[in-house]
């Protein structure tokens, strides 16, 4: 291997550490909002995706959505 190759091995490796980083953060993002629709508040989720990527929203929709109606049920028991 020569030195250069080394060095990309190296930043694949940073550059895939990112995108875990940035999926945990999104996910937070997607669960945080999903609870905030749940309690009543109002989510513009257009606003939230609107400079994502077409991939990272349809992503982040799909999580959002799970999110939601996880939280929507919880939030039922929770009124009972």
């Amino acid at each position: 291997m020569t030195l250069n190759s080394n060095h990309n091995d190296w930043r694949d490796m940073l550059m895939k550490r990112q995108d875990i980083n940035a999926l945990k953060n999104f996910d937070f993002l997607a669960r945080s909002f999903a609870r905030m629709y749940a309690l009543g508040q109002p989510v513009d989720i257009d606003a939230v995706t609107g400079n994502m990527s077409n991939e990272q929203q349809a992503w982040f929709r799909e999580r959002y959505d799970h999110y939601r109606k996880q939280a929507e049920r919880a939030r039922v028991i929770e009124l009972r």
